[in-house]
């Protein structure tokens, strides 16, 4: 888990390595409380050896049952918490990745928004030109048809 940490900003490590702390802190516990419980449990069967009818000895087994399965719960629920933490962190990584994924998304998208103005902005002069062109070509062939009806009446009629 500490090397997991190590892959995150510093904000993100500090809250990690509290609760990483209190983990240890936790399995420390349970450990001790394990210790408690296997001397408790050596020292009951050396008891039981001694009385095995007594009603005490009964209560004593019940009690010794019940530690058990709470120290069992408490070990499953420890490694329930550190898997949902190692799935937290593996989902925090890939909404990272994901988050880089768009934001490069973004910077492609507005990158292809200029190039698509610039190319719009070239289209427009290029049809202007075009427009242009067409109109001198026009204006041209107007003169020459009026100077052709020139030479023909000057010709033809003087």
């Amino acid at each position: 888990m500490e090397i997991e940490m190590r892959k995150f900003g510093p904000n993100s490590r500090a809250s990690m390595n509290n609760k990483l702390k209190q983990y240890k802190l936790d399995v420390e516990i349970i450990q001790k409380e394990m210790k408690k419980a296997i001397d408790v449990s050596s020292n009951f069967r050396n008891y039981q050896s001694i009385n095995q009818n007594d009603p005490e000895r009964n209560k004593l087994l019940q009690i010794h049952s019940s530690l058990m399965n709470t120290n069992d719960t408490i070990v499953r629920s420890t490694q329930i918490a550190i898997e949902t933490e190692q799935l937290g962190n593996n989902v925090l990584t890939e909404l990272n990745e994901q988050g880089e994924r768009l934001r490069n998304a973004n910077d492609q998208l507005d990158d292809t928004k200029s190039a698509l103005y610039r190319s719009k902005r070239i289209l427009k002069k290029l049809s202007m030109g075009a427009f242009y062109n067409k109109f001198l070509i026009f204006f041209i062939i107007i003169l020459e048809l009026l100077a052709l009806g020139a030479v023909i009446y000057w010709k033809f009629f003087s």
